[in-house]
Order: structure tokens, then sequence, then C-alpha cells
């Protein structure tokens, strides 16, 4: 009981339950998988539980149903799935405890700094705009968003080994190589951090003969990575799926589904000038990514030795490269870029250091200046992200429904699940010619199609997809199919016309189907709805 006390007044455990509360509250407005919204409408969220979901029936993934994403991703929607079978509670949890934990970061880096204790908690407060920042910050439940801690946690390694000349417990680096395994098995892309660290790290150990210390970095990193790896590697064995994995996940994604062909030197080039892009697109970034690096590499008391003042330049953009690596300008999803917040917050704390410098804090806690800040940084948070306006707050929205009514609309994926479900025939369904955009979920149909949606790839570089879903309706091998039209143009009018219906639907039309589909099956219902900023009708269709 003393001990549960003596938990409880602790400061940082005090510091942590005020940040659940403020964390949980922002992501109720801001992530599509909270109770506030109607239903998640992501295409990529919906593809995770679907293929997590397919896992849990005993449906390997790369083997047996096609998705790009590292097997962690699927894991953890999988857990979703048995938590909720046709909602997103668990993500939602696990959104609130990354958030919380980047505030949790944010502090500790604020108090490793040299910031007071009150203004610490202030800057951690104010933090979430970092990180649902809009459109960076999109649906939410992205690997780029679940990454975030992850990142600080070596940012905060970095300081730390700074303020302690090098002398960090072997555990960090257990840690850290536990997160290699982890983010690489989730999206590689996203590993250009600690590439950057363990590369710069290492050559300096090994450079300087201290032989000790690099065997200690490496057999613990090697430990952690272990850990979070060799698990997978017995599931694809015994699945035998180790094959398919490496052509998905490894093969796959660097051959094909990247729009870059150019040799090394240039890809690089390519990714420091969008990210260049970046930092010039917004005043804040330009403060944040340039000012505040800048001041990190001229300024020796943020950092008071080279090495770790290196490690950290060269992680920062090694990172920002490395996720944007492969890609063209035009190909470039906004939240992909969401990595790069993980280092703006040391400038964040720097700039609200020179703040409290200017504008004295109280010694010990006031409860208004923290109400204060707490109201302000929610303001600040909805000025940046708008997704609440999705949500239940505002009923029968553009995002559920383009019917001019006062009866409560659901969207379309609600009210062609529950069609499906009510009719008592097989939830067998396809997702013909777009991304999964949640009828699998709402449905709660597993997928029994290799290629259960179509994806953002040019039908040029991978045929077999459409192909594939052609096939299941010309077979009617399914009960149920879905497709979407632009709102104004029925199944026969649509032929695709540039091949996108939005930024995030490659589509490539429906009127070369009709004759089969109209054979075969019969129409069901259609529903009219806003999705990225288009109008899109979808159709479902039942076997007949």
């Amino acid at each position: 009981m003393k001990r549960m006390q003596s938990l409880i007044h602790r400061r940082s455990t005090q510091v942590l339950g005020l940040l659940t509360v403020v964390g949980a509250f922002i992501m109720a407005f801001c992530s599509y998988t909270s109770p506030a919204f109607y239903f998640d409408t992501s295409p990529d969220n919906n593809a995770f539980f679907t293929v997590g979901k397919a896992m849990m029936h005993g449906i390997v993934p790369y083997k047996d149903i096609f998705e790009q994403k590292g097997p962690y991703v699927y894991f953890i929607h999988g857990l979703a799935y048995l938590v909720s079978h046709r909602s997103f509670a668990l993500i939602f949890v696990f959104e609130i405890i990354t958030l919380v934990a980047a505030m949790f970061l944010v502090y500790k880096l604020a108090l490793l700094l040299g910031t007071p204790e009150l203004g610490s908690l202030l800057l951690a407060l104010l933090s979430p705009l970092l990180f649902v920042f809009h459109p960076y910050y999109d649906y939410g439940d992205t690997v780029e968003f679940f990454t975030l801690p992850l990142l600080l946690s070596l940012v905060y390694l970095i300081v730390l080994m700074d303020r302690r000349r090098f002398a960090v417990s072997h555990w960090w680096y257990f840690a850290q190589g536990l997160i290699v395994g982890i983010v690489f098995l989730s999206k590689y892309t996203l590993l250009g951090a600690w590439i950057a660290f363990y590369l710069l790290l290492g050559g300096y150990l090994l450079g300087k003969r201290q032989w000790k210390e690099l065997g200690r970095l490496v057999a613990w990193s090697a430990a952690g990575f272990l850990l979070s790896t060799l698990p997978w590697l017995a599931y694809f064995l015994v699945t035998k799926s180790l094959a398919s994995f490496i052509n998905v996940y490894i093969l796959f994604n660097t051959k094909v589904y990247l729009t870059s062909s150019v040799a090394l030197f240039a890809n690089l080039i390519q990714s420091a000038s969008l990210l260049t892009q970046f930092y010039l697109s917004n005043a804040v970034f330009m403060v944040l990514g340039v000012v505040g690096t800048l001041l990190i590499l001229f300024d020796p008391k943020i950092f008071q030795h080279k090495l770790t003042r290196g490690l950290y330049l060269f992680s920062c953009l090694a990172s920002g490269l490395f996720a944007l690596y492969g890609y063209q300008a035009g190909a470039v999803y906004q939240y992909y870029q969401l990595i790069y917040f993980g280092f703006f917050v040391v400038p964040f704390i720097l700039l609200g250091q020179m703040l409290f410098r200017h504008v004295p804090l109280p010694h010990d806690d006031d409860p208004f200046l923290i109400l204060g800040m707490l109201i302000v940084s929610c303001l600040l948070v909805l000025g940046v992200n708008n997704n609440v306006t999705d949500s239940r707050l505002f009923p029968n929205n553009s995002a559920i429904t383009e019917k001019t009514t006062t009866k409560p609309q659901q969207p379309a994926q609600v009210v062609f699940g529950n069609l499906m479900r009510r009719s008592g025939q097989p939830l067998t369904m396809l997702n013909y010619g777009s991304i999964d955009m949640g009828f699998y979920t709402a449905s709660g149909a597993v997928p029994t199609s290799y290629y259960f949606q179509n994806y953002n790839i040019a039908q040029s570089a991978a045929p077999q997809i459409l192909r594939s879903q052609v096939a299941t309706i010309r077979n009617h091998k399914v009960e149920w199919v879905v497709l979407n039209t632009p709102a104004g143009k029925n199944i026969k009018q649509w032929n695709g016309g540039t091949g996108k219906i939005s930024s995030g639907n490659l589509n490539p039309g429906t009127s070369g189907l009709a004759k089969s589909l109209n054979r075969h099956y019969r129409m069901v219902a259609n529903h009219t709805q806003i999705f990225e900023g288009v109008n899109v009708t979808y159709w479902l269709y039942q076997r007949k």
C-alpha cells in the first residue's frame, strides 16, 4: 500500500496521468478510430484490419492474401479484430497510448535539456500540435504515427548519451535493437534514423578501438533485434511462407510499389528535394526544421560533444531521406512525412526555453497556468486538425452522405454491411477496382480472394491484380461485389478516365466489367458520400 501511495505521489506519475487525460480527449476528436466517428473510412486502416482479421482465421499474409505492410501491422489489427469484430476500438486505445508516450517523452526530453519542471509540462501539453498536424496526420492509425514515440526514444537516448558522457545502460541498446526489429517488420523505410545512429556510433567506436563498448552496443542491440524478429521467422517457416514474405514485402515493395527507378544517388537527391520542398511549404516547418536544426548545429551548449551532435543531425537527415526514398513528387502521400515531426521536438523545446527566459515561470505548479495551456493546446489542435467535422458532432456531414435530410444517416460502409449480414447469405465479397474502403470491416466478411482489393499501383506494373479480380466476378465466386464510381456516373458509364477518383483511389473504371457483372449479379444498393474531397458513389451487387 505504501509503495502504491508513493507511486501515485511521484511527479512523473502525476504528469503521466494528466497527459493521459489530455491525450484521450485529443484522440477522441482527431482519430477516425475514435467512437466519436461513425466509421473509420481510411483505406489503409481497413486494409490492415482486413488482413489482421484474415490472420486470425488462419490465412497467412503474403502467401494467402496480398498486402504490402509488415507483419506487426497486421498482427496488431488482428488483435483489434479479436477485441471488436467490426470496429477499431483497440486501435483507438493504441493511438491514445502512442500520443501519451510521445507527450511524455517531450516532457522528459525538456527536463533533460534543462527546462524547469513546469515549463517541461507546459511544452508536453502543447506538443500534440506536432503529432496530429493535418494532413500529415490524416485518418490516424498509420505506421508513421505509431513510430513517432519510438523515434523520440532514440532522440532521448542521444541527448542522454551527451549529458552522461556516453555512460548509458546496456538496456538502452537492447531497447533500440528491439525497436529496429519492430519498425523493420512494420515499414522499413522508416528506419533511416536508426541506420544513421548505428553506422556513425559503430564507426566511431571501431575507429577509436573501443572494443568493449562496441561489443556492448552490438551484442545488446542484436539481442533486442532478434527478440522482435525471430518469432516472425519461425511463423513464416512453420507456415511455409518465407519466400512469399520476401517476394511481397521486400522485392515487390522495392521493385514495383516505389515510383522511381533511377540510380541510388539520384534517388537520394530526389528525396532531398522532396524534404526541402516540405520545409519550404510552411513557416512552422521552416522554423522547426531548418532554423532549429541550424541552432543545434552551431550552438555548442545544446550538444556538448561533437559525436552526439553528429548522431542527432545525421539521424535527422537520414530519417527524412529514407522516408521518401524512391518516390517522385506526384506520388508522395502526405502521411509519409509525419515521421519528420519527430525531429521537430528538440527545436520546439529550445524555442520554449527562449520564451520562458522572457516570460518567467512560477517556481511551483500553477493550476491556472496549466489549465490555460490545456485550453490553448486543444484550441490549437483544432486549428491544425479538422477531422472533428466528420464526427458524430456533425450529423449527416458530407463524409457520411450527400442526401439533404434531417433523418440520421450512416456511411455506405455501415449501410452495405448491415444489408449483407441481414440477408443471411454467405459473407464472401470482393472490393473491386479500388483500395479497401472498409466494407470488409463493416460487414465482417473474411476475404476469400488473394487480391481482395486493388492497390495504388499502375495496372501495367502489376496486371495480375485486376486480372484476378475480373476472373473472380466472371466466375461468380463471391456473393457480394462492391464497386465505386464518381458521383453522377453509373457502372456502365465509368471508364476510368485518368484512373483516379481521388488521390487515394487509383481506379481502372467499371464500364468494361458491366456486362459480365450484370449477367451474374444484381444491384442491391448505392450510396454517395465524400471521399478525400471527391463525391463518390458506392455500389453493392449480390450474386443472382
